[in-house]
């Protein structure tokens, strides 16, 4: 053996020691990308934009996932408010810094009647036109407030029975 050939043989063994470590770095590299794409921030496996963002969102990022600007009309310790239009209606989006806060405003805002739409923090207040659309955007639960349809002059809705104050039905 010569020494050229001792020199050879201690190059070989360098270059698939450091040939095996790139390969395994490029591979923990493509690991990370995967994870990253499926699970991280707006991943593929993460919960889509609903209610899951909207949860802790303000006031503007709910009126732009509505689809319309909203214009600050409150902003207080315990309530945010903001008014955007939506085609012919009016929009009004609501946020609370804590549950309690929120819960107090629903329990009495039930009292007017209405719909909101509610989710983790927030209230919408819906329209006949708005409530499907909103909810499909927001997430969120829909709930009603006191039914005021059985005081005079409400015309030919339905009562609670769903039977039609008027006879017609």
């Amino acid at each position: 053996m010569t020494a050229g050939d001792s020199t050879l043989a201690a190059v070989r063994p360098q270059r698939t020691v450091r040939r095996r470590l790139q390969w395994l770095a490029l591979t923990v590299l493509l690991l990370l990308g995967v994870v990253e794409l499926l699970g991280g921030a707006g991943g593929l496996l993460t919960p889509s934009r609903t209610s899951a963002d909207a949860a802790r969102a303000s006031v503007e990022d709910l009126a732009q996932r509505i689809g319309c600007k909203a214009d600050i009309t409150a902003d207080t310790t315990d309530l945010r408010q903001g008014l955007c239009t939506l085609g012919d209606d009016e929009v009004w989006i609501a946020t609370f810094p804590t549950a309690g806060a929120q819960t107090a405003w629903t329990s009495g805002a039930e009292e007017y009647g209405g719909s909101y739409l509610v989710g983790d923090r927030w209230v919408v207040v819906l329209s006949d036109t708005t409530a499907d659309l909103l909810h499909a955007k927001l997430g969120g639960v829909i709930t009603g407030g006191a039914d005021h349809t059985g005081h005079a002059g409400h015309g030919d809705r339905a009562d609670d029975t769903g039977h039609d104050p008027s006879g017609a039905g």
